[in-house]
């Protein structure tokens, strides 16, 4: 009976199509630990744990981490529309919607599946000047980068042509084939917060390996669109 009632509730949210603006908790205009209803919000990526969503239009402050736990498998993949009811809250300093915090209210429906958006492009400047708009959000860092710096649990450092630092991390990309002096035209992945720090969490086909010999081409919208998954 109790997944009955969860399953009309969100029923009559995506409905009425409204519901809690991503927008709105990442801007600060909802209370942390509030019960909020993002509905009609793409999957952008999927970890064993959780979701990645965004709302239209797609850019600065429109996605957010959803944290669904560990003892069932959420069964969601990218492209996938959803409604969400469940608890804001800032998790170390990320922004989430907590499925397990919300309790009884806590769940994820699938009303729908499109297109994935494509990433927004940015550069590493964008990026290290104001981080925290494009937490949670699929973005292409557009710089030619090489990197510097091979890190312990599966992170890396690399310098943009400009020298601004960007670190990555492995959840989906494999570490193992990451050596100091690679170079990449362009990274697409999730911009991600944890352990303290701002990070890509490129995706297994998000990084654009290069010649270092060869200058780096300009990144165009369609090219982008054509390697994301």
């Amino acid at each position: 009976m109790k997944k009955i009632a969860l399953v009309f509730l969100l029923v009559l949210i995506a409905g009425v199509a409204q519901g809690t603006a991503i927008y709105d908790i990442q801007t600060g205009a909802v209370d942390e630990n509030s019960l909020v209803t993002p509905c009609d919000v793409v999957v952008t990526a999927v970890t064993d744990n959780g979701i990645f969503v965004a709302e239209a239009p797609y850019g600065q402050y429109n996605g957010i981490w959803v944290y669904t736990g560990n003892e069932e498998p959420h069964g969601l993949v990218a492209g996938d529309v959803v409604c969400i009811c469940g608890e804001y809250v800032e998790y170390y300093d990320l922004s989430e919607v907590d499925i397990v915090a919300a309790g009884v209210y806590g769940s994820v429906l699938k009303v729908g599946q499109q297109d994935i958006p494509a990433p927004s492009l940015v550069t590493a400047a964008d990026l290290a000047a104001d981080s925290e708009p494009w937490e949670s959000c699929v973005v292409t860092i557009t710089d030619g980068m090489i990197v510097s710096e091979v890190l312990d649990y599966g992170e890396w450092n690399a310098l943009a042509l400009d020298g601004t630092p960007v670190m990555f991390d492995d959840y989906w990309y494999d570490a193992s084939t990451v050596e100091v002096d690679h170079c990449y035209n362009n990274a697409t992945g999730v911009w991600f917060y944890g352990y303290g720090n701002f990070k890509l969490e490129a995706f297994e086909d998000g990084i654009e390996l290069t010649d270092c010999t060869v200058a780096t081409q300009d990144v165009t919208f369609g090219s982008i669109k054509s390697l994301y998954r």
